[in-house]
Parts: structure tokens; C-alpha cells; sequence
């Protein structure tokens, strides 16, 4: 009788003790899932969209949209049009040419812009040029960093300079290829 009782006293401490086990278990992953949650927010997921860029179909696009700044080619019949500098100063390090860039972003991107599609004749809003100037603002410090690591030893003005004429090649591409919008 004495070892049924301590039989039954020793299953009955064991399940409590699964019970205390499985309760921590459940605490753990529900932390696990607020930890995950906070370092990897949600993204949105927008399936087949179909844009004509030299008839690039995206079958899933996920995160921002970015509108395609390339290093290749260029409008420029001079390699010295690269490098005028338009009488501002030019950057001394990487975080001055970021700062530049931004500052190029805000106040000459939107005139050109404007330009471009009166030459052009093309019909875009002006809250569809915002969107564009602001999706290629976030991209400027990865940018940055890109031709950074391409041209480790590169003064910081000849990536602000390559980085201006990426970016007034991308949107000249970008306008080329849509047929105006509704956003008028």
C-alpha cells in the first residue's frame, strides 16, 4: 500500500510537472512569435503585374517598388557633362554626397521631371511624380553603398555624380514606357 501510494504520488508530480513544461513551452512561442514579428514586419504581396519594360513580366512583386535605377546608359554627349557640378560644391564623403543627393532629390529631380514630360509630351500627376521621387529617395543609401563597394577608392563626387545620372536615366526610362496615368 505504501509504494501504490507513492506510485500514484510520483505519476500525479510527474504530470503536474508536463503541465508546467507545456505551459512554458506555449509562453516561449508565443515570445518567439512577437520577437519575429517586430524584426520582420508583415510584407505585402502583390501577385502578376505586368509592366512592358523590354517586356519584363513580374509574376510576384513583394516590398517597394523600385523604378529601376541602372548604372547603364546615359543622355550625356560628353563624359565632362558627368562631372559639372552646376557652380554647388561638391561632397567630401559619402554622408555629404547622400545629403547632395537628397537635397538633388527635393529641389532639381521635381524641375527636370516637369521637363521632361513637356518635352516628351507625357501626362503624369503630380502626386504620381511625388510617389516616384520619393521611392527613389529611400533607394539612395543602398545605391550609395553599391557603387561604394564597386569603386572602393572612388572620391565620394564621382558616386554623386554617377548616382545623378542613374537617377535622371531611370526616370527618363521610366516615363518612356508608360502611357500616362490616372491620376491627373
Amino acid at each position: 500500500m505504501n509504494q501504490y501510494h507513492s506510485w500514484q504520488s510520483w505519476v500525479q508530480q510527474m504530470m503536474n510537472q508536463m503541465e508546467q513544461q507545456q505551459k512554458m513551452i506555449e509562453q516561449l512561442q508565443k515570445k518567439i512569435e512577437q520577437i519575429q514579428s517586430i524584426e520582420h514586419p508583415p510584407k505585402t504581396v502583390i501577385e502578376k503585374i505586368e509592366y512592358k519594360f523590354d517586356q519584363l513580366k513580374i509574376e510576384t512583386l513583394e516590398g517597394t517598388l523600385q523604378i529601376g535605377l541602372t548604372p547603364n546608359g546615359s543622355d550625356l554627349s560628353e563624359i565632362g557633362d558627368l562631372y559639372s557640378n552646376q557652380g554647388k560644391q561638391l561632397p567630401q564623403t559619402d554622408d555629404q554626397a547622400l545629403h547632395f543627393l537628397q537635397e538633388y532629390m527635393v529641389s532639381d529631380i521635381p524641375v527636370w521631371m516637369n521637363q521632361y514630360c513637356r518635352d516628351h509630351d507625357i501626362q503624369v500627376s503630380e502626386k504620381h511624380k511625388e510617389r516616384m521621387i520619393e521611392d527613389v529617395r529611400k533607394q539612395l543609401p543602398q545605391r550609395m553603398e553599391y557603387y561604394r563597394n564597386q569603386e572602393p577608392e572612388a572620391p565620394p563626387e564621382t558616386l554623386f555624380h554617377q548616382i545623378q545620372t542613374e537617377i535622371q536615366h531611370s526616370i527618363a526610362q521610366y516615363f518612356d514606357t508608360i502611357q500616362g496615368d490616372e491620376d491627373r
